[in-house]
């Protein structure tokens, strides 16, 4: 609780929790380029330590109950960490609702540890879901929206002994109220951003781990990069656009190319993965991106795990690309059904010019995985199965099949809420991809969870048999050898779901 809020800042503890996830979602590692960007801008004036917990303590998996399992360093060692360092400040980032009870957990521990340490939250869910977070009486500020500056700000008026009255974007505590200053300014120039503090994290690690937000990677020592926040699309199931203050805002060509030699360069990194909610949103800018990593005589493979918007691809932006080191994209259709993209989920996808523009990809060698989702509110059982046939026609290396998931910060939360279509047990903290939040206004009970199962399994035999050695690359070498537990229990689960669509219960 801020009593005062005069306090000299010396030192700040930024941590990336244990992860919290369905049992039957793969482990990923995703190195927090957020917390990097936030120590870059403050560290000229703190002691900064960044502790990345998902990955040192990657292989410490605890089962919290028979849904939810969380991994990452344990507890102990995070207090210890803490205590060790003495920290003025503690941020802990809370990028996804299913981490929202890990952080606020730790909140509590932390006051344990000296109750004058302030603790503060950032990311998706503390910014859309504010007002139920600082119900937990240990969280003192929640940053919203980026937080760079504004954590720069919470620092200055701390030491100027200066109310919080004034800074943009945070909700905080004043004694007993609880205080909210709307988000209203952003970076304007992000090419004034240092690159993030990599030198803080344990560069080292991710390499050894080897499990990119993409699962698999042409190389372990990979890196994630970010050259854009926001995107101009408004899709009904996705944040970003909200989060970012409904604005798409880029870095120089000059300055993405800069932060390329860097990573290759100083860290040795052989493949980065570009993390963009949007990289091609300007092609120009992309276009000048890819022909300045060939010019400049770089050597790295790259791919776009959050997906390529195919609305913004041509053929000239294509050759660039494959040219520069592109192996790989995801093609983020999501609908195989031109109506349900353009009534429901609001897409500027011409299902026509993704599917001639994803041909060619195709043809130039690189590898292709389609993202597809089905069970939106209003979308029928038809236009999902015209999805399904639409995948099947596109032949994608790889299928994914995901039920609507409405996530904090989205209209499709919206919707569903002010229309009362979601379980009475609905709650954003066990939300997952995998399964349906809605109730049976919509579809009965387990329909969707069966049609994307039977779809999954059925399009990964047939791209088994287009292209073996990949498939068994991908399934095999890349999840089963790294996480034979957890692969052989999905693939058990996908069967007994098929077996029950088959046998119709």
């Amino acid at each position: 609780m801020l009593m005062s809020f005069t306090r000299n800042i010396e030192k700040i503890f930024l941590l990336f929790p244990p992860v919290r996830m369905f049992h039957e979602n793969p482990q990923q590692l995703l190195s927090p380029l957020g917390l990097g960007y936030i120590a870059s801008v403050i560290r000229n004036e703190v002691d900064v330590e960044i502790m990345d917990a998902a990955v040192e303590g990657f292989d410490q998996k605890v089962r919290l109950d028979k849904d939810f399992v969380r991994y990452g360093s344990s507890y102990d060692k995070i207090l210890s960490r803490i205590e060790a360092f003495k920290p003025d400040i503690v941020g802990i980032s809370c990028l996804w609702s299913t981490v929202q009870p890990v952080m606020l957990e730790l909140c509590r521990e932390v006051k344990k540890i000296d109750k004058d340490i302030i603790t503060i939250t950032g990311g998706s869910s503390p910014t859309f879901m504010p007002e139920e977070n600082m119900k937990e009486k240990n969280l003192d500020v929640i940053v919203l929206g980026e937080g760079e500056e504004t954590m720069l700000s919470i620092i200055r008026h701390m030491r100027e002994g200066r109310t919080f009255a004034d800074i943009d974007g945070i909700v905080y505590r004043d004694g007993e109220c609880i205080i909210t200053n709307p988000k209203t300014k952003w970076i304007k120039n992000l090419d004034a951003i240092p690159f993030p503090a990599r030198d803080l994290l344990p560069m080292g690690l991710y390499r050894t781990v080897g499990i990119p937000h993409s699962i698999t990677a042409s190389s372990h020592n990979s890196s994630p990069i970010v050259t854009s926040r926001g995107c101009p699309a408004k899709c009904i199931y996705c944040s970003s656009t909200n989060f970012w203050g409904h604005k798409f805002r880029f870095r120089s060509p000059e300055n993405v190319l800069d932060e390329i030699g860097e990573l290759i360069n100083r860290w040795g990194i052989e493949e980065m993965q570009f993390e963009d909610d949007n990289t091609t949103a300007k092609p120009s800018r992309a276009k000048a991106i890819f022909q300045g990593i060939i010019d400049r005589g770089y050597k790295i493979n790259f791919c776009f795990p959050n997906g390529i918007a195919l609305w913004t691809l041509d053929e000239e932006l294509v050759d660039l690309m494959v040219e520069a080191g592109c192996y790989e994209m995801s093609l983020p259709f999501e609908s195989g059904c031109q109506q349900v993209l353009r009534d429901i989920v609001k897409k500027p996808t011409n299902l026509e010019k993704a599917r001639n523009i994803a041909e060619y990809i195709k043809s130039k060698g690189i590898r292709t995985t389609g993202f597809y989702i089905i069970g939106f509110p209003g979308e029928t059982k038809e236009q999902m199965l015209e999805t399904f046939r639409f995948a099947d026609n596109m032949k994608t290396d790889i299928g994914y099949f995901f039920v609507a998931n409405p996530l904090p910060g989205t209209e499709l939360y919206a919707i569903a809420k002010k229309q009362g279509l979601l379980r009475d047990d609905f709650s954003f903290e066990n939300n997952t991809y995998t399964r349906s939040a809605f109730n049976e206004k919509i579809h009965p009970k387990g329909e969707l969870e069966k049609m994307v199962s039977h779809q999954f399994l059925k399009y990964s035999i047939r791209s088994f048999f287009r292209k073996p050695l990949l498939i068994l690359k991908t399934f095999f070498f890349d999840l089963l050898l790294k996480h034979p537990r957890k692969t052989l229990g999905l693939l058990v689960r996908i069967v007994k779901r098929n077996t029950s669509v088959v046998s119709g219960q």
